[in-house]
């Protein structure tokens, strides 16, 4: 058995033949003594190093042509291990990670372990394994045998460590603390004059958005907002909302997002939580949360004198609310300091100044915006605004990207996936030198077509990885050609001020090459979870005297320092950048009257077909209702694209939902699936891209579409020669309703004269 090409990333950690697979490089042959040991005591370290290095409770182990199955309980006590290993059974090693223990040295295994005379040596196959690699397990496999074989017997493998003293990484220091509202002002001074903001509302220079701010603030001290309050805010994004983030900061107080597409329910739950002093709404979403303060931003400006230095470096600047494992959303409360280490920490290395254009792409909810918006801001680029319809439209945000001269662009990978499609199709080029993905894994091969049309001289790819709670970036990974070629899962270094580990279950430092759980310290780390004391407890803990947020996600280092994102230790999922508990989504579903069980899956993870299924066991009500009633509690982002009923969820042996076998999800909704009389194009259309049993009164995002799917019907339907917009479809949601409004448009077109 032989390895892939050096560290080539696994695609499913639980799953791998080899454990050493990705530890492969180009070697000579190379041996290590790893002391006095018996045939069962290399066994059973064989299975406690290598089951930790493939995350697997149970690895086949070759003897001389056979193999023996090796179970890792890591409660288990030592003395009763080595009695396992020593009489384990034999058995298959399909779909098991395989090392080799053998005495004929003619076996093809990538290591070979031999027992002579009451001593073990561990021989590495020519390049199988990377120099450093071998001398890393060489060091794990004695570290272990000596052990298992001297070491208390009672105690239970967990105690048992790969390494003993490994050091935390050093902290690079961060500058000297500031304010969000201290370095914007220092740029107002200096760029008085240039354009700072764009959108639908109008443009303002940096002088007139501090202006603009300023009267926020005023306005907000006259309501009584003092330092510290939480002021939420609900509105749509433009250029007028970057000056009433700034007035709320420039009052002392903390900002607190919310999305106005959030259903009424969503909104009333965090301002609850949040203990909101006020809320400002556009005239849109004025009257949504009836009991709470609230003022347009229209009626909020105020003159009057603010003054200076009214919140800290270390207070609070936001509080952005994520999905949570309980059923409620949790919010991340995030100091001044964090975002100012964060754009000082990375404007050196990305090159950024005054002449950047900037997108703002996300929600205002979504910590990604906190990187757009003050990444530009305060480094004294021009921010351009991205309209709604402009975002869910490929063709027009290209227009957007061109038009507008964009330099620096973040985007999800799922998101730059539309971009990419649409540059295929034209001709004229992009002005991008920078691109920043966030916010979910990246695959990395998908950008091929992406360095066929602009070489990484021209547009710098980076790969980022984060969290809110660690605020927006942690590492950065510059993506080159070859990188995609090898289909590379590196999420690269920390960025300065930051610091990453990879801990085991004790929360001990693991060596490269092990994955383990993505442990974050350094300048990044938020305050905690807004009245959660318990939960802030159990995330953010005390390491080697230094705090850091246990993440969840699951990685392993390389040997250079980089890290691997290897996805989430538990069943959070990310979808098109959200962070999401499928549990919480459960819990919402089973306090519905009529709902005994339910389960949620990721379909189609990292494509742009990804979505949320949702399978019901119902006494009562229909799939309908249900997503209906979901929609009125759970942000569109969150309510499954497909609800299908079944009479019992399938259960694997040891008791937990075997996705497996659930059915495949029913899309769209009771209608027939007969062609439309008068939508056949439409029809055609959206069963190429949606699925054959559409039917013509189906709902386009009931029956498991998004904003990637919409851009591809789109695309086929102008394929077939029809004049077709994002708003088309989003107002015309069925192929009847959709067909008839296109007839209806083109017959308007000929009777003007």
């Amino acid at each position: 058995m032989t390895g892939p090409a050096p560290l080539a990333p696994l695609p499913d950690v639980a799953a791998v033949r080899d454990p050493l697979a990705h530890l492969a490089g180009t070697s000579s042959a190379s041996t290590v003594d790893l002391g006095a040991a018996g045939p069962a005591d290399v066994l059973a370290a064989l299975g406690l190093v290598f089951g930790r290095y493939a995350r697997a409770a149970t690895l086949a182990v070759g003897v001389s042509g056979g193999a023996t199955l090796i179970t890792v309980d890591e409660d288990q006590p030592a003395g009763v291990f080595r009695k396992h290993a020593a009489t384990a059974p034999a058995g298959s090693t399909r779909d098991l990670p395989t090392v080799g223990v053998v005495e004929d040295q003619r076996a093809p295994y990538p290591l070979t372990v031999q027992v002579t005379g009451g001593r073990a040596t561990a021989r590495f196959a020519e390049d199988a394994v990377a120099p450093w690699a071998a001398a890393q397990l060489g060091r794990h496999l004695t570290a272990v045998l000596t052990e298992l074989r001297t070491g208390d017997q009672d105690r239970p493998l967990a105690d048992i460590a790969l390494e003993t003293g490994a050091a935390p990484p050093p902290l690079v220091a961060a500058g000297s603390p500031r304010t969000i509202t201290d370095v914007f002002a220092e740029q107002a001074l200096r760029r008085a004059g240039a354009p700072a903001v764009s959108g639908e509302d109008g443009r303002f220079g940096y002088a007139d958005l501090a202006g603009r701010a300023e009267r926020f603030a005023a306005g907000l001290r006259e309501r009584g907002i003092r330092p510290g309050d939480r002021v939420g805010i609900v509105h749509e994004r433009g250029a007028g909302l970057v000056a009433l983030l700034l007035g709320v900061l420039r009052a002392g107080a903390v900002y607190v997002p919310l999305d106005p597409a959030y259903p009424d329910g969503r909104l009333a739950y965090i301002a609850g939580d949040a203990g909101l002093a006020l809320v400002v709404t556009d005239e849109a979403a004025a009257g949504r949360l009836p009991g709470v303060p609230a003022v347009t931003s229209a009626e909020l400006p105020a003159d009057g004198e603010v003054p200076a230095g009214l919140a800290g470096p270390d207070d609070p600047a936001y509080v952005i609310y994520t999905s949570g494992s309980t059923g409620r959303p949790k919010g991340v409360v995030v100091p001044h300091r964090n975002v100012v280490d964060l754009v000082t920490g990375t404007a050196d290395g990305f090159g950024l100044a005054g002449t950047d254009v900037w997108t703002w792409f996300h929600s205002v909810a979504f910590d990604f915006s906190v990187w757009e918006i003050w990444g530009c801001l305060l480094t004294g680029g021009r921010l351009v605004v991205v309209p709604e319809w402009t975002r869910r439209s490929p063709d027009e945000f290209a227009a957007l990207l061109r038009d507008e001269r964009v330099t620096v662009l973040s985007q999800t990978p799922s998101s730059f996936a539309q971009v990419i499609e649409t540059q295929l199709r034209r001709s004229d080029d992009l002005p991008l030198r920078l691109v920043i993905f966030g916010g979910e894994p990246l695959d990395a091969f998908a950008l091929l077509p992406w360095f066929d049309r602009y070489p990484q001289t021209r547009c710098r790819l980076v790969n980022m990885f984060g969290i809110t709670e660690t605020t927006v970036h942690v590492t950065a990974q510059t993506v080159t050609r070859a990188d995609a070629l090898a289909g590379s899962r590196s999420v690269g270094h920390a960025i300065p001020g930051w610091d990453v580990q990879v801990v085991d279950a004790r929360h001990r430092p693991l060596p490269p090459g092990v994955p383990g759980e993505i442990a974050v310290g350094g300048a990044g780390l938020a305050h905690g979870y807004l009245g959660r004391p318990e939960l802030t407890a159990e995330r953010f803990v005390t390491l080697a005297g230094r705090r850091v947020y246990l993440s969840g996600d699951l990685g392993r280092l390389l040997p250079d320092g980089r890290l691997e994102h290897l996805g989430r230790l538990d069943s959070q999922v990310k979808l098109r950048g959200y962070r999401i508990e499928p549990d919480e989504i459960r819990k919402v579903l089973l306090a519905e009257p009529g709902v005994v069980a339910a389960a949620v899956v990721l379909a189609a993870p990292g494509t742009a077909e990804a979505r949320l299924d949702a399978y019901v066991v119902l006494t009562d009500g229909t799939p309908d209702a249900l997503r209906t009633r979901a929609a009125a509690l759970l942000p569109e982002y969150m309510v499954p694209s497909t609800f299908t009923a079944v009479p019992a969820l399938p259960l694997t042996v040891n008791g937990k939902l075997d996705e497996a076998a659930l059915p495949e999800p029913v899309l769209g909704g009771t209608h027939s699936a007969a062609p439309a009389e008068d939508g056949d194009v439409v029809l055609a259309a959206w069963r190429a891209v949606l699925g054959g049993t559409i039917g013509p009164d189906d709902h386009f995002f009931d029956s498991g579409g998004n904003s990637l799917l919409a851009a591809k019907t789109l695309a086929a339907l102008r394929d077939a020669g029809l004049t077709v917009g994002i708003r088309d479809l989003y107002g015309h949601p069925t192929p009847r309703r959709l067909a008839a409004h296109l007839a209806e448009k083109s017959e308007e077109k000929e009777a003007q004269p």
